[in-house]
């Protein structure tokens, strides 16, 4: 049996202040983001729908993060009474003249600020926001949705999403493993050896989002998080998790795939699984050093995200992985990976 540890040992939260607020809302003000969420077809087509399915005449919503604006129309045409899009970024102001040049001036209202922060003349019905960065986690804007819903979401009001599922799935993929993962150290890079830098990687490894759809499943997914966007505290986002993958068939384990299933409304479910149609979130990479592996075998993992322990950038969620592979009941081996989260 061998161990293998990777990363920094997690240590307790730094308290520090959002410094990178200013710069992160400053990321939102260009239209090449906004061009890439919309041009994101099962994404927002998905949120239509929803909007569609939960939006009843009379309604007031309040649009989290309005950005463009698209939920915030959804959701007029939809029959809404009053939309407020909020939002921090300078696209406000064009987001203002879409609403006109839209016939919505009468319905939607733009605001300036953060949701959690700014008054409203009463509660509302329901908020819709699509808050989720790569595996969702990234970018923490769950946790201005979270107080946003504590201050304004008027009693049996409805939340889009309403409940967000993170899971995590074996895999074998030889090209990821080798163009973003620890394949890529070889013995013969230009003529030189370079493994030495595998565990030079293991020690600061990232977690990137990766376009998964060639990967194979070596055991179904795992849910990892399941959490219900009405009633959950903001404190929940941040779990962990123990889960088992029962291996289905000899291969040879890469690393895992990290997904999230977005409830939006009864029957809208928005995945972003490799076997789904690909959206802008792609898949979230985990590597790990490559293991060969036989069906039969079990691989039991703790799994925690947590925010970034250094203080840095509290909006980038760290990820801490403790597994056990099991082959006929004996341990295998034993090992620990710390990923670190991107905004890429």
């Amino acid at each position: 049996m061998s161990a293998e540890s990777g990363g920094r040992a997690e240590r307790p939260l730094q308290q520090v202040e959002p410094e990178g607020d200013q710069q992160y809302f400053e990321s939102y003000a260009g239209a090449e983001v906004h061009r890439m969420m919309l041009a994101d077809k099962v994404r927002t087509e998905a949120y239509g729908r929803a909007i569609e399915a939960l939006v009843e005449p009379g309604m007031t919503v309040l649009d989290v993060g309005a950005g463009t604006g698209i939920l915030s129309f959804f959701a007029a045409r939809a029959g809404a009474d009053r939309v407020y899009a909020v939002d921090q970024s300078d696209i406000l102001s064009v987001t203002e003249e879409l609403v006109e040049v839209n016939g919505f001036g009468g319905v939607i209202e733009c605001v300036d600020g953060v949701a959690e922060e700014i008054e409203l003349p009463g509660k509302v019905d329901l908020i819709v926001s699509e808050w989720m960065g790569m595996f969702a986690l990234t970018e923490a804007m769950f946790e201005s949705v979270c107080r946003a819903r504590d201050k304004h979401l008027a009693p049996g009001g409805r939340m889009i999403p309403g409940a967000i599922r993170m899971c995590l799935t074996p895999i074998e993929e030889p090209k990821l493993y080798d163009e973003h993962g620890l394949g890529f150290w070889k013995d013969d890079l230009y003529g030189f050896d370079y493994t030495p830098m595998v565990n030079a990687e293991i020690a600061d490894l990232d977690t990137n989002s990766v376009e998964g759809d060639k990967a194979q499943a070596l055991a179904p997914a795992a849910i990892v998080a399941d959490i219900d966007c009405l009633r959950d505290p903001m404190e929940d986002y941040w779990f962990e998790a123990s889960v088992d993958f029962e291996i289905t068939r000899p291969g040879r384990l890469h690393g895992f795939l990290g997904h999230f299933e977005a409830v939006l409304a009864p029957g809208v479910v928005l995945s972003t699984a490799h076997d789904s149609p690909m959206t802008h979130w792609r898949q979230s990479w985990f590597p790990i050093r490559e293991r060969e592996v036989d069906a039969g075998d079990v691989f039991s993992l703790h799994f925690k995200a947590r925010k970034d322990p250094t203080g840095v950038d509290p909006r980038k969620p760290t990820y801490f992985m403790e597994g056990e592979w099991r082959r006929k009941g004996d341990v295998v081996d034993k090992f620990f990976y710390c990923h670190h989260g991107t905004y890429e």
